[in-house]
Order: C-alpha cells, then structure tokens, then sequence
C-alpha cells in the first residue's frame, strides 16, 4: 500500500488493546520491551542475531576453511581457481560481516512513548544513534497491507513514516488496530493506564495524578470504555468530572 494513497491512521482509540506485555518485558534484549510503567514505554527495535544471519557468516567461513584446505594439499577441485571460489564465497563473508556490524556497533534502536510529555521518539536508520522525537499527536502511522510473493495479500502492518526524513519504521506485523490503539490509550495521560499485568503496580500512582489535576478531559476520543481500575474509582471520576 503507497504511502502517497493512504491516510495516517486517526488518534483514536478504535477497539480493545493488546495486553500481553509481561512476557516481553526483557531489558537488553533486541526487540523486547525494556521499560514499561505509568511514564514511559520503551521497546528495543533492533533486530536480534538470528539463525540466518549466524548462517550466512559461519558458512561462509566453513567453505572459505575448506578452500583453504584443499589448496594447501593440492587438491583445487579439477582447477578452479581462487578467484572461482571468491566469487562463491564473498556473498556469504559480506553478508554476514554487515549483520555483525550492525549488531555490534549499533544494538540499540529504541521507540519510547514519553507519557507525561506527550511525546514519542523512535531511530533513524542503519547506524545513526540518533533519535527522532515528535509530538504524539503528530506522527503518522499507516495500516499497510503485506503482499507474498505472489503479490497475494497476507495480513496488514502497522508502520510509523517519518515525515522529514521519509523512512518508515514497522511497529507491529498483527492486530493493527489494536497496538495502535494501545499507543493511542497509553499516551493519553488522562485516561487511566491500559490494560495489562504489566501496569498494576503502577495504577494507584497513575490514580492519584490524576485525581489531584481534578481527572481532566481525555485527550484523544475512544470508542471503546476506558474505565478505572476499580468501580470505586471510577465512581469518584464520575462524581468530581462527569466521565
């Protein structure tokens, strides 16, 4: 889907969020959540050292030790020469060192929803360490549609798009609507906290700021209830705001 064509997703709250945080709350860990409380939710979007990229390195290594091997005892396999096996192997040793480059040099790459500022930051690309940081309300985030290979449909992505420096950053592969609602809810820091064990130990704390600021006016409209944490304290924002 053309980013052109398609409008960026309101700031609404549209249908229930996403709750399953506690098992991704790994700090340090690639593509895990590192911090999540009633100030910020940060989650570590650089990509992990997969099987593959092990594979592409390693690999290429192996056969590289090989060609070495039969070089030293004669054996060149029916004449083939070095520059044969360079071009067989480079792919491998290339690919590799890049995904151990961009491990190593650059393992952090951070989405961080400030809550209390209203602010969301996220990274550029490759490795620039430098981070992005906008008013909520003014990012952009599209539902794109993923195609195969075969160019058939095969589910929606949420994607974040960088209006100044046009790169786009996939922040969920399923349940479009609702992450991005989880996002909106979160970031509405007069609504109660969303969802989810993850925020219990914080929802008293998150209560009392609120209720001390006298429950102001939700900054962002939902079609879904967005209700406290228990029926007595929603009955005391009923009663001293009237929502």
């Amino acid at each position: 889907m053309s980013f052109f064509k398609a409008k960026p997703l309101p700031h609404e709250i549209v249908d229930y969020p996403i709750t399953q945080f506690a098992e991704d709350l790994q700090p340090n860990k690639p593509e895990k959540i590192q911090e999540a409380n009633d100030e910020y939710f940060v989650l570590n979007m650089a990509r992990g050292f997969s099987l593959f990229k092990i594979y592409t390195f390693f690999v290429g290594g192996f056969v590289m030790l090989i060609i070495l091997l039969l070089q030293l005892i004669g054996k060149n396999g029916g004449g083939i020469t070095w520059v044969d096996y360079l071009l067989f192997t480079s792919p491998f040793i290339i690919i590799g060192l890049f995904h151990l480059a961009v491990y190593y040099y650059n393992p952090h790459k951070e989405l961080v929803l400030d809550r209390m500022n209203g602010t969301i930051s996220y990274p550029r690309l490759f490795f620039s360490k430098k981070q992005e940081t906008v008013p909520f309300w003014l990012v952009t985030v599209y539902k794109s549609l993923d195609t195969g290979g075969d160019f058939a449909p095969t589910g929606f992505s949420l994607v974040l798009r960088d209006r100044k420096q046009d790169f786009a950053w996939t922040l969920a592969n399923s349940d479009v609507e609702r992450y991005w609602s989880f996002m909106v809810w979160y970031m509405d820091k007069n609504r109660p906290l969303p969802f989810g064990d993850v925020f219990h130990p914080y929802r008293q704390a998150d209560f009392d700021r609120r209720l001390k600021e006298g429950f102001p006016k939700p900054l962002y409209p939902s079609f879904v209830p967005t209700d406290e944490h228990t029926p007595e304290q929603q009955a005391m924002r009923r009663r001293m705001a009237g929502w």
